[in-house]
């Protein structure tokens, strides 16, 4: 059957369908007929609806019904409730029928199934949106779906039709993805990237087939976008530090996305048409971020961050007897500190809480097999309970080297970073076999990890020099444990967490920021080696007395010094800015010239040190010139005027030390001298001989035309601008020069940078070592000249100390303090501090922090004071409970106990305080009856037992009269008419027990109202006598 082809003009109308002319007309005629007569008018035959059945066929012809109409839904299927094919006596499916309204009710099912059909559909619809359906698939046909009319007697021709729909739109869809991915994959350079696409058996899919997410550009989600834990934001480069700092300081890993390509050298490349590339140039996380030489803006400026790495062993043991071994290596890359140590410790971990405690670490390093449940706990609790404004970053490795794996990455390593000279080779590396063969297997291994994880922020070379690697517990050092770093109030108060009011913030007068954390750390592990400790003694003492102008340069030098360890780490790691290599350099020439001799000739008739004593003040002041040669060495190489200004091409004094960079910037002196002959030839074809470049919004070399000249100007000229009175143009050859221009500054810009990595590495393998050392003496200098100054302070005297054989032989155990103050206290309150003159301070902590400050070399607030070496300070202060862990209030205060019990020795001070108070009367007294009895009778060593149990105390000092003794604090007692007591403190130890403890007083002095005061000093009378009859009952 064929059809007339429409002419223009005519439209099809609803009535051509419906009208009375093509009743009973064949349908080729009628259809003829009726376009032939309607042309170009509409028809004018009313419409009718009451078609009959029997004529049916000669209904037009109705389109194939599409199988698919959306990647979405799928075409509305008629319900179970349509009308079935006519009987003859009724009327057939015919248009008129297909859209006749009959009053009728749906069937129940064909209501669900209608709602099935919708709730699948949108359920469809929502896996598509959310990425787990395959946008381009396409369903079939379900068997009860109701054919078009024309093929409804066909079901071959259905099918086959329905399998053109799929094939057609599939290819469509295919086609239209092709061009996005393509599109996508040369923007990143990685060419066709795998699609999921449907079979051409239809959209099924076997279920163990992996389906590939495809994100919005049309390629893959690689397995790290997979992780979903992604977050960007764009942030303006001047304030890239600022936000940078606040989400490492909240525990983020954090990466800086930059552009990796510039625009001249991209514009002569074969991607030149594409994006420009993008890439994470730089990865960070809080204890990794080496910051810049003088921030202001750091939230400890005297602490650096650390990053810790752990590893444990099982030594056997289950509940209370639980032993454990555990590795520890703690690196400040920002310093290049590092301290490791091996230790057993307990089923508490009090061990690895001291050493957290002491080096406050950022971010922990820890394996992914999560260590043992109770160190797990411990980390948790200290992340969770440290009083910090930055959190703590747990970062995981998969999998734990074996010792074999960790040797060979250590001797990679180390081999790679072979110095260039020859004297330093062996030294700077600190001899791997020897240095390994001081560390432990498991050491090994942590060290390995550590380097490993380094290496991902090319910051690994904080661990390149062995020899300055320190051992967390030494003989010579005294280790405060976590409770006596807490109670003593030793780097921060209790109260708002500050350094404000503890020793720290007594101590520290330091001028620079290395020696502010060397003194920190000075402070937290006194000494207890006499040697060494008298050698501090006896700088500090000389700081006061010789007037020697040495001394006052010296002290003058520090004050002027920026971070130099910071500085020399910002060299090593390739950080380091021509304007902070500037800063460094200068300072370090000032240091090696302060006590150099102004003429060769004279070094050997004086030496740098003369009129000193101190044996750590010659030693520093004898290193420092040993810089004077190669720093100038290195300041030789440099135009410090041109490095002031970030110029890294023009910053180096020979030309031929860095060849390409002359060659390069020979070429671009030579296409600018054509640029200059190219504005001769401008001159001529404008006829303006006085004509000029000029630079116009960033844009050089532009030839500027006015108006009101009216000079021909040839069209190929580029215009840049046009204003009122002038325009501005590009020629085409000065575009083709500067284009060339830009090309060579980049290459130049590239290759000094080079040039300038290459000069820092050069200064570390050179003179990295000698740097080092003179920064450590600097500190050293500094902490002396800090201590020095606490000393000047009024009411201060030199300990004097019971040291070595003798006081062994004689059994010295010595503690003799007139007049001793509580440095603290003292200068937080504005009263006059009442001073005590006894061997032991009262319930205040007053003496021991004063034999901490002795130890740790300083001087003390007392009229004098002379004391034999302790070996440790433990104390158990408080009342806390940690449940987080599990401990109750007096499960934490047996610990602890059990702790100092296990840790004193002879020369060790313990205080308890009110030990047993978190039980009954009966429990408590036993308890603190037999540990000080213990600690009296087999420990033997000086303890301060704070208690309210009189019964404790008197049993105590019958059994041990020689050993223990009975203080109380003093005060007065005034009645007055009303009954009432007036007590005044006198804050002086006297000897003998206190018949009261006076706690009502303490509450009047709270504010507890009278009636309830009145109500307490009642009862207490009345068991004070209740008391009082048993005894006498008793004896």
């Amino acid at each position: 059957m064929s059809r007339t082809p429409k002419k223009s003009g005519t439209q099809p109308t609803i009535s051509s369908f419906f009208s009375q002319s093509s009743i009973g007309a064949s349908p080729a005629g009628s259809t003829l007929k009726s376009q032939s007569a309607s042309k170009n008018k509409r028809g004018s035959s009313p419409i009718d609806l009451t078609l009959d059945s029997g004529d049916d066929a000669a209904a037009p012809p109705l389109k194939r019904q599409r199988t698919t109409t959306s990647t979405f839904f799928s075409p509305r299927k008629p319900s179970n409730s349509s009308p079935q094919p006519a009987s003859p006596g009724k009327r057939a499916a015919g248009h008129a029928e297909r859209w006749r309204f009959e009053l009728h009710t749906p069937s129940v099912a064909a209501a669900t199934q209608r709602d099935e059909t919708q709730r699948l559909l949108h359920e469809r619809a929502k896996r598509i949106l959310l990425g787990n359906d395959n946008v381009f698939s396409t369903e079939r046909l379900s068997a009860d779906a109701t054919p078009s009319s024309d093929v409804e007697d066909n079901p071959e021709v259905q099918d086959a039709a329905h399998e053109d729909d799929i094939e057609e739109n599939e290819k469509k869809f295919s086609e239209l993805m092709d061009m996005f991915g393509s599109s996508a994959g040369k923007r990143k350079g990685k060419g066709v990237t795998r699609k999921a696409v449907p079979s051409a058996a239809g959209p099924s899919r076997s279920r163990s087939q992996k389906v590939e997410e495809v994100g919005p550009s049309g390629q893959t989600y690689t397995p790290f976008e997979l992780q979903r834990n992604l977050h960007t934001a764009m942030i303006p480069l001047h304030r890239r530090d600022v936000h940078l700092k606040k989400l490492l300081s909240q525990g983020y890993k954090v990466g800086i996305v930059e552009q990796t390509e510039t625009a001249a050298l991209k514009k002569a490349s074969d991607t030149r048409n594409e994006l420009f590339e993008r890439e994470v140039t730089q990865m960070y996380t809080a204890a990794t971020f080496v910051d810049d030489l003088n921030s202001l803006d750091e939230l400890d400026p005297n602490a650096a961050p650390p990053l810790m790495c752990l590893l444990e062993e099982p030594r056997g043991g289950m509940g209370a007897d639980e032993r454990v071994n555990i590795a520890m290596v703690v690196i400040a890359p920002s310093t290049g500190d590092v301290v490791w140590d091996e230790f057993d410790d307990n089923h508490m971990r009090t061990e690895l809480e001291t050493r957290m405690v002491h080096t406050k670490p950022y971010e922990l390093l820890l394996p992914a097999k999560k260590l043992s449940v109770p160190t797990e706990k411990m980390i948790h609790q200290f992340a969770e309970h440290s009083h910090t404004e930055h959190r703590m970053r747990v970062e995981r490795f998969s999998k734990q080297m074996s010792y074999t794996e960790a040797f060979a990455l250590l001797s990679k390593f180390y081999k790679g970073k072979e110095r260039l000279s020859d004297d330093s080779r062996g030294a700077d590396t600190g001899g791997l076999a020897d240095a390994l063969a001081d560390f432990s297997k498991l050491v090994v291994i942590a060290l390995a990890h550590a380097v490993k994880y380094l290496s991902t922020f090319n910051i690994a070379d904080a661990l390149r020099e062995t020899r300055f690697f320190a051992k967390f517990t030494e003989r010579t050092h005294m280790l405060l444990n976590a409770n006596t770093l807490t109670n003593l109030e030793i780097y921060r108060n209790e109260t708002d967490y500050s350094t404000k009011g503890s020793l720290i913030w007594i101590l520290d007068r330091t001028s620079t920021k290395f020696g502010a954390r060397l003194l920190k750390s000075w402070v937290g592990r006194p000494l207890i080696d006499p040697h060494a400790l008298r050698e501090r003694t006896e700088g500090v003492e000389e700081i006061l007395g010789n007037r020697s102008p040495k001394l006052t340069l010296l002290r003058e030098l520090l004050r002027r010094l920026p971070d130099l360890a910071r500085g020399l780490c910002r060299i090593q790691y390739g950080k380091c800015t021509p304007q902070e290599l500037t800063v460094l350099l200068k300072a370090f020439r000032r240091v090696s010239s302060a006590f150099a001799p102004p003429h060769p000739a004279q070094s050997q008739q004086t030496t740098p040190s003369a009129g000193l004593k101190s044996q750590l003040l010659i030693g520093i002041v004898e290193l420092l010139p040993k810089l004077r040669d190669p720093i100038k060495e290195i300041c030789d190489a440099i135009d410090f005027s041109a490095a002031e200004q970030g110029k890294e091409d023009a910053m180096w004094t020979d030309i031929d030390r860095y060849p390409e960079l002359d060659s390069l910037t020979a070429s671009i002196q030579v296409v600018e001298s054509e640029l200059v002959d190219e504005l001769k030839a401008i001159r001529k074809l404008v006829k303006k001989p006085a004509l000029q470049y000029t630079t116009w919004n960033g844009e050089e070399y532009v030839v500027e035309i006015r108006k009101d000249e009216r000079r021909e100007v040839p069209a190929n000229w580029t215009l840049l601008s046009s204003t009122k009175y002038v325009r501005r143009y590009h020629t085409p050859q000065a575009r083709v020069k500067l284009q060339e221009r830009a090309q060579y500054k980049e290459a130049l810009a590239a290759e000094a940078r080079k040039a300038f990595l290459s000069f820092l590495a050069e200064i570390t393998e050179k003179h990295y070592a000698l740097l080092r050392d003179a920064v450590n003496k600097l500190a050293v200098a500094d902490c002396l000249f800090s201590l020095a100054q606490v000393a000047a302070q009024e009411g201060y005297c030199r300990p004097d100390f019971a040291e070595g054989a003798k006081a062994c032989e004689a059994q010295e155990d010595v503690l003799e303090i007139i007049d001793g103050r509580h440095p603290m206290i003292e200068a937080l309150r504005t009263d006059p501090f009442v001073p005590n003159s006894l061997k032991i301070g009262g319930k205040e902590t007053r003496h021991k922090v004063d034999r901490l400050m002795a130890q740790v070399g300083s001087y003390v607030p007392a009229k004098s004071m002379r004391m034999s070496l302790l070996d440790s300070v433990l104390t158990r202060m408080g009342a806390f409970d940690e449940l987080a862990r599990g401990r109750s209030t007096f499960m934490v205060e047996m610990q602890e106990t059990s702790d100092i019990l296990r840790m004193a020795t002879p020369r060790s001070l313990v205080v308890l305080d009110e030990l047993g108070r978190g039980t009954s009367t009966f429990d408590g007294m036993a308890i603190a009856g037999a540990v000080l009895q213990h600690l009296v009778d087999s420990v033997k060593c000086k303890t301060l037992f704070i208690t309210h149990y009189p019964q404790v105390a008197t049993d105590l000092e019958r059994m041990f009269p020689s050993e223990v003794g009975n203080m109380h604090m003093g005060f007065t007692e005034e009645t007055r008419i009303d009954g009432s007591r007036e007590v005044t403190f006198l804050y002086r130890l006297e000897p003998g027990l206190v018949a009261e403890s006076f706690g009502v007083e303490c509450a009047r002095l709270a504010g507890l109202p009278g009636s309830v005061l009145q109500i307490a000093t009642s009862k207490a009378a009345n068991m004070r006598r209740l008391i009082e009859e048993r005894v006498r009952r008793t004896k």
